[in-house]
Parts: C-alpha cells; sequence; structure tokens
C-alpha cells in the first residue's frame, strides 16, 4: 500500500488536471489509513500540487481517517465517499467547503490512484490486514451499516438469526423502517408504504395492503418482480401503489428503497402551495422537491407522473396525497422523509408568523445538492 501511494502522489504532482483545480487553492489534505498507521499529505496550491507520506508540519485545513480498504474502495469507485463518510467508515474534521471541493476532481485522483496500481500492483487482502494489523491509538473510527442485525424472533415465529440471506436481512430491516415511522407518525396505521428491492434481483419486497403498520412482521411483506406480480403463492396483496413502486425502480436502476409517507406537515405544504426551500444543509440535500397534482392513487396514470416529476430528484410531494421519497438504502429514504417533514414543518411556521422563510446562499446549496445526489 505505500508503494502504491508513493506512486500515486509522484503522478498527481505533475497530473494537468489537479494543476487546473489547484489554481488559486490553498488547501491541505491529510489523510490517515488507521489500520496500517500510513498517513501521507496532499497540498494544492497556487496551481501547484504535492504530496508525501507522513502527516504535514502544520495543520491540514481537510483531514480524513479511515482505513486502508475504505480509501482504496473510495479510489476505485467501489465506495462512495460522502457515504461513507455518513455511515462513519471514514472520519472527517475541518473545513467542510473544502472536503466538498474535493468531489470535483474525484475521479481524476479515482484515475491516478488506477494508474498506481496497476504499476505497483494490487495491495492485498486489505480487509485481512484491517482485522489483524490494527495499530494501538489509532482506532477505527466508530460507525454504523446500512443493515439492521435482526432481532431474535419471538417464541412461535421463525427465526432467520441463525444464517439470514440478503433477502430476509432486507425483510428484517424494512420491518424496523416501517416501526420508526409508524411511531412518529409519518405512515399511519394503513396509509403509507414502503418498498426495497432485494439485491442484485428484479425483485421487491413491499409493504401488504391494508394491514395494520403498528404490527407488521417481516414474513408478511410481499415479494413482486417490476410488473408487480406477487412472486409466492401464499403471498397477501401487496400496496395498492405497486404501480407507482415499481415504475420508479423501472425508470431508476439507482434506487433501492422507496417510502410513500403520509407525513402531516409535507401534506399541508403540498395542498398549500407553498414551495420546499433549501432552509437547511440537509433540506438542501434533497434538492428540488417539485408537486405532483392529485391523481387516483395506485393508478398508472400517477405513477407515471410520479416518475416524471421525479427524474433524477430524491423526493416529490404528491398533493391530497402525501410525500414520495427515493434512495439508494432504506435508513437513507427514512432519513430523508424525516428531513423533509421537519422542513416543512418550519417552512409552515415562518409563512405562519408571517415572515417569508430565508433560503441559503444559491453558492451553498449548488454545493449540498451535488453532495446529496452523491448521498442519495
Amino acid at each position: 500500500m505505500e508503494r502504491i501511494l508513493r506512486a500515486f502522489l509522484a503522478r498527481s504532482s505533475v497530473d494537468p488536471a489537479l494543476a487546473a483545480f489547484a489554481s488559486g487553492q490553498h488547501m491541505t489534505m491529510h489523510y490517515v489509513l488507521s489500520d496500517l498507521g500510513l498517513e501521507f499529505t496532499m497540498r494544492f496550491h497556487d496551481g501547484q500540487v504535492t504530496g508525501d507520506l507522513g502527516a504535514p508540519p502544520e495543520p491540514a485545513q481537510v483531514r480524513l481517517k479511515m482505513k486502508a480498504e475504505t480509501l482504496d474502495g473510495m479510489m476505485t469507485g467501489r465506495i462512495n465517499a460522502p457515504r461513507a463518510a455518513m455511515t462513519g467508515k471514514l472520519s472527517f474534521s475541518g473545513d467542510t467547503r473544502l472536503a466538498m471541493s474535493i468531489q470535483r476532481i474525484q475521479n481524476d485522483l479515482c484515475r491516478l490512484y488506477a494508474q498506481a496500481r496497476e504499476e505497483v500492483g494490487g495491495p492485498g487482502d486489505l480487509a485481512a490486514i484491517g482485522q489483524t494489523a490494527q495499530k494501538p491509538g489509532l482506532g477505527e473510527e466508530p460507525g454504523f451499516s446500512d443493515t439492521y442485525t435482526p432481532a431474535p424472533a419471538d417464541a412461535g415465529r421463525p427465526s432467520t438469526a441463525a444464517a439470514p440471506s440478503p433477502a430476509n436481512q432486507l425483510r428484517a430491516e424494512l420491518v424496523q423502517v416501517v416501526n420508526e415511522l409508524y411511531a412518529v407518525g409519518l405512515i399511519t396505521a394503513t396509509g403509507g408504504n414502503l418498498s426495497a428491492r432485494i439485491p442484485d434481483t428484479d425483485e421487491v419486497l413491499i409493504t401488504p395492503s391494508q394491514l395494520f403498520k403498528g404490527d407488521l412482521r417481516p414474513e408478511v411483506l410481499v415479494r413482486i418482480d417490476l410488473d408487480g406480480h406477487a412472486l409466492d403463492s401464499d403471498a397477501l396483496a401487496p400496496s395498492s401503489e405497486w404501480p407507482m413502486h415499481c415504475a420508479v425502480y423501472r425508470a431508476r436502476p439507482d434506487v433501492l428503497a422507496l417510502v410513500h409517507a403520509h407525513a402531516p406537515q409535507a401534506t399541508i405544504l403540498g395542498l398549500s402551495g407553498l414551495p420546499f426551500l433549501p432552509i437547511s444543509t440537509e433540506s438542501a440535500f434533497l434538492g428540488d422537491v417539485p408537486r405532483v397534482p392529485f391523481i387516483m392513487p395506485g393508478t398508472q396514470e400517477l405513477a407515471q407522473a410520479v416518475v416524471e416529476a421525479l427524474g433524477d430528484g430524491a423526493a416529490v410531494l404528491l398533493q391530497n396525497h402525501g410525500l414520495f421519497v427515493v434512495a439508494s438504502s432504506l435508513r437513507r429514504a427514512a432519513n430523508m422523509v424525516e428531513v423533509a417533514e421537519r422542513t416543512a414543518e418550519v417552512i409552515l411556521g415562518c409563512y405562519a408568523a408571517g415572515k417569508e422563510p430565508p433560503s441559503l446562499p444559491e453558492d451553498i446549496v449548488a454545493t449540498l445538492r451535488q453532495v446529496g445526489k452523491m448521498l442519495a
């Protein structure tokens, strides 16, 4: 890994694309590979790019700490850097705006790292090294997975904890997210629906129709194909909104989870005609949130309207009907539903007080929206 980093830094110092990025910049990046005890520094100053192994002599504006496996994944395109930061695999400190600006040259960094990897050879099994060679004082930052570990099954219920398949893990996660959203009133007893794409398939798990959301169990979730056909002979009826879910999955291969919430504040915002505004960093992540006029639920007409309004975005307001959010994981989708609901509540509160809520500056919003797309 040390040889790869030396070759990567040498290539970076003479790369025209990085030099162009460095024009007018005054930024030092400090990378710490916690499990290998390796550190390296990259400087972007007035059109010059320099790099060395080791820590910088002065504190860097941006410091990133991670396992070597995470860095290798980021530099080979296997790991999304902003998402790694959000899930604790990457620890960040320093100037957030400068750190975000690195995304502009991420493809170039990946290109140069790939060339260094080809020149030197692969780094070996970094996952194994991370388990056996971690050095005291450079421990991994705490984080969490995008999936839940299923709780022990109740007596009389089949347990999947011994060797859970991806589909069974997804069932457990989907039920937990339903429980969370029901507990805070973002879905109702029979209103609202969730789904998730089963990994590496064209199959979807979706909540059943007209079943009490406060006590769902993994086994009642309905497995369907992208045309809405139930794939198990004893399955319950899928949510009547399956056309909307399936249409989005067909149009957006990047989408792995959907939440249709009957969120009260977001619904009021949709009814009022007031715009969804980027009044916070979290709401800016969502980007534009268009409004779909009322169309009869469960219809292909509504499904098509949602696909068109959503585009490559993350959320739409359904007039008289609630909120629809898409993401790369159930956790992310549920988080963004709560962000949208809280944002709607604050916007409505400002207007109730007779004041239009101020949005964030446009340049900040543009940066945050790009990060939001990467995280979504």
